[in-house]
C-alpha cells in the first residue's frame, strides 16, 4: 500500500508503462514464433518436458504476465519478479543443452535464444545501471556457446548470432535505458520546480504577513496617538493605549516565521492573493473554527491559489467570470477556484507545462492532510478543489 501512495512520479508511472508494454510485446512476440522450428512449440519433441515447461514459464509466461502484474503489484515486487526472471532466463540458457533428447536439435536453434531482448529489457526498467550492459553484453557468448552446443555446424555462423543477439539487446535495453532516464529528470526538473516555487510562496507569504502586521501596528498606535492629539481627551483613551502598548509588544517577542495563521489571517491572505492577482474576482469565505493553520499550509494554499488563478486568466478567455470560495472550520479547510469559461481536457495537457502539475496538485498532496483536484472540460468551465485536513 505504502507504493501505491507514493507512486505519483514520473519514473514510477513509465515503470508500470513499461512493464505493460513488454509483457504485450512478449505474448505477442511468443505467440507468433511459437510453432516455428526454433519456437517452444515446435521444440517439444527435442527437449526434456519439466525442463522445456520451466523454460517457457521463465521466458514467455512470465514476462506475458507483466502485462497484468505491471499494474497490480508493487514496484519493489515487480523488481523482484523481473530479477528472477533475468537470473532463470540465463540458468535456461547454460543447462539447455543438458535438457536435449538428443545431443544436437534439428531444424532450429534454441527457442531462449530469440528472447533474450526481452530479459535484457526488463532489467534496464527494473535496475537500470551497469547490470543492464552486463546482462546485455554477456548475452553474446552465452549464445555462441548454445550455438556450438547444441548445433552441429560452423562456429562462424555461432559467433554471428552471438553478435545479433548482443547487439539486439544492447539496442533494446539502450532504449529503455533512455525512457527511464529521460522520466527521472522529468521528475528532477519537477522537484526543483516545486522547491523554488515553495520558496518564492514562502516569501510572499512573509511579504503580506509583514505587511498585516505594519498595519495592525499603524492602526493600533497611530489611532491612539490621534485620538491623543486632540481636545477633548477621548474617554476610554488610556486603555486603548495600553492595549496598542500591550500589542506591540507582543509582536516583539512572537517568532514571525514559526508562528501559525489564525483562521481569519488565512482569509485574509487569500483574499489578498486573489485581489493582487485580478482585483474584480470574486471572493467569498465561511469561517467556523479558531484552530490555527500551519506556516506551511498557508503558503502551499496561497501558491496554489495563484496558479489556478493565473492559468484560468490564461486560458478560460476575457469573458469568463471567476469566483474564488474559502471555508475553514476546526477539522480543516478548503479553497475552489471556478470559472465559467473554456475548459479542457487535461489529457491534452503537455508533461511539460508544470504549473498544473507541480503548484496546483503537487504541492498540495506533498502537505500532510493536503490534495487537490481539478475537474474541466471543454466548454465547461474549470473548477479547482484545493484542500487541507487536519491530523
Amino acid at each position: 500500500m505504502a507504493d501505491a501512495v507514493n507512486e505519483r512520479t514520473a519514473l514510477d508511472r513509465m515503470t508500470r508503462t513499461m512493464y505493460f508494454a513488454i509483457g504485450i510485446a512478449t505474448i505477442i512476440f511468443g505467440l507468433l514464433l511459437a510453432n516455428g522450428p526454433s519456437g517452444f512449440y515446435g521444440q517439444r519433441a527435442q527437449v526434456q518436458q519439466p525442463f522445456l515447461l520451466f523454460t517457457i514459464a521463465i521466458g514467455f509466461v512470465l514476462p506475458g504476465m507483466l502485462a497484468i502484474l505491471g499494474r497490480l503489484l508493487p514496484l519493489s515486487a515487480l523488481r523482484g519478479l523481473v530479477t528472477a526472471i533475468a537470473i532463470g532466463f540465463v540458468a535456461s540458457q547454460l543447462l539447455f543443452p543438458f535438457a536435449l533428447v538428443n545431443e544436437t536439435l534439428t531444424g532450429g536453434t534454441p527457442w531462449l535464444q530469440g528472447f533474450g531482448a526481452i530479459p535484457a529489457t526488463l532489467i534496464a526498467v527494473a535496475w537500470g545501471g551497469r547490470v543492464t550492459w552486463v546482462f546485455a553484453l554477456a548475452q553474446g557468448p552465452i549464445v555462441v556457446y548454445l550455438g556450438l552446443a547444441t548445433r552441429e555446424g560452423s562456429p562462424v555462423i555461432a559467433v554471428l548470432e552471438g553478435l545479433g543477439a548482443m547487439v539486439s539487446c544492447a539496442i533494446f535495453a539502450g532504449v529503455s535505458a533512455a525512457v527511464m532516464l529521460a522520466a527521472a529528470r522529468l521528475d528532477s526538473v519537477a522537484q526543483r520546480a516545486r522547491e523554488q516555487a515553495s520558496l518564492e510562496a514562502t516569501a510572499i507569504t512573509r511579504e503580506r504577513e509583514q505587511t498585516r502586521i505594519n498595519a495592525m501596528v499603524h492602526d493600533d498606535i497611530m489611532s491612539v496617538l490621534l485620538a491623543a492629539s486632540r481636545e477633548p481627551i477621548l474617554a476610554g483613551l488610556s486603555t486603548q493605549a495600553r492595549a496598542a502598548v500591550t500589542r506591540v509588544e507582543e509582536l516583539a517577542n512572537e517568532d514571525l516565521i514559526a508562528r501559525p495563521y489564525g483562521p481569519e489571517e488565512l482569509v485574509a491572505v487569500l483574499r489578498a492573493t486573489v485581489g493582487g492577482t485580478a482585483p474584480e474576482i470574486g471572493f467569498t469565505f465561511e469561517v467556523d473554527g479558531d484552530l490555527p493553520v500551519p506556516r506551511d499550509v498557508v503558503a502551499a494554499l496561497t501558491e496554489a491559489t495563484e496558479e489556478a488563478l493565473r492559468n484560468s486568466l490564461m486560458h478560460a478567455g476575457h469573458e469568463a467570470a471567476r469566483t474564488v470560495n474559502v471555508i475553514v472550520d476546526d477539522n480543516g479547510l478548503e479553497v475552489s477556484v471556478t470559472d465559467d469559461g473554456r475548459g479542457f481536457s487535461q489529457r491534452d495537457v503537455p508533461q511539460r507545462r508544470l504549473g498544473l502539475r507541480v503548484s496546483i496538485l503537487e504541492r498540495m498532496r506533498s502537505l500532510p492532510g493536503g490534495d487537490a483536484r481539478v475537474r474541466s472540460r471543454a466548454g465547461a468551465g474549470t473548477h479547482v478543489t484545493l484542500a487541507w485536513t487536519r491530523a
